[in-house]
């Protein structure tokens, strides 16, 4: 398994495109971060590239304007849009959120199959793979329709495409549903991605509720080879040594 790095929430005082090297340093296999149409895109992918280090995902563009479940006249030209973002950075992976809950949850359900479905055979012809996200709809994102990792396997497994899967957030779904090893090794064949954080608070992943290094070892006996992102916030005041001990902690880099 591979790891990646969100660096969006860390050295938050440092510039951007200069936490690429930073994470590339803490050893690092690759980075990630949300909005691209926030950033130079093509000078990611440079850095990137000159770094040695890869960039594992993205969101798709605006993904908290232009949600998976719009009307199609939005959502396609969007897909297109950030599948050229997601060249340019050589990334094969970008992620999709739901809607916020409004009317009847079946009607978001039944859009997102639809749109997936469509944005699958966009992704198919550039090699990406779209990650739909599950959040916490108690803390972080109050309102989130897709606050359930069982109901994003059910989407997932409805789409059928090999370019659509989940975004399996670890910290998320301890808060939402728990039984984290069981979901993820079971359904190991439908996540395109993992996201990581301490539970609660968001912060490191050492010394929480969540027994990361066992579920790492789980998730890696299941035969997931793909990346595993830390997207946590530091809690003590020197970023580097968070993210070294996070990588030293789960999995002894």
């Amino acid at each position: 398994m591979k790891y990646s790095l969100c660096i969006e929430p860390v050295w938050e005082k440092v510039d951007f495109y200069d936490r690429i090297k930073l994470a590339k340093e803490c050893g690092l296999d690759a980075v990630e971060f949300w909005n691209p149409t926030d950033y130079d895109t093509k000078k990611i992918g440079s850095i990137a590239a000159n770094e040695g280090i890869a960039v594992s995902d993205c969101c798709i563009a605006d993904a908290w304007t232009i949600r998976m479940s719009w009307d199609w006249s939005i959502v396609g030209p969007n897909v297109e849009k950030s599948l050229n973002f997601a060249e340019d950075l050589n990334t094969k992976t970008l992620i999709g959120l739901s809607d916020d809950l409004k009317g009847h949850a079946d009607c978001e359900k039944l859009a997102l199959i639809e749109n997936l479905k469509r944005s699958a055979e966009m992704a198919e012809k550039k090699g990406v793979t779209i990650v739909l996200e599950a959040l916490n709809s108690n803390y972080n994102h109050k309102g989130y329709w897709l606050d359930s990792a069982n109901v994003g396997f059910e989407i997932v497994k409805a789409v059928n495409s090999p370019c659509i899967k989940l975004l399996y957030d670890v910290y998320h779904m301890q808060l939402m549903e728990g039984n984290i090893i069981n979901s993820v090794t079971e359904n190991i064949r439908n996540i395109g991605h993992f996201h990581s954080a301490g539970v609660p608070g968001r912060f490191e992943l050492r010394d929480t509720e969540v027994n990361y290094p066992a579920v790492i070892r789980a998730i890696e006996k299941a035969g997931y080879d793909k990346y595993f992102g830390f997207e946590f916030w530091g809690s003590k005041g020197d970023d580097t040594f968070s993210v070294k001990d996070n990588l030293a902690y789960c999995c002894g880099k």
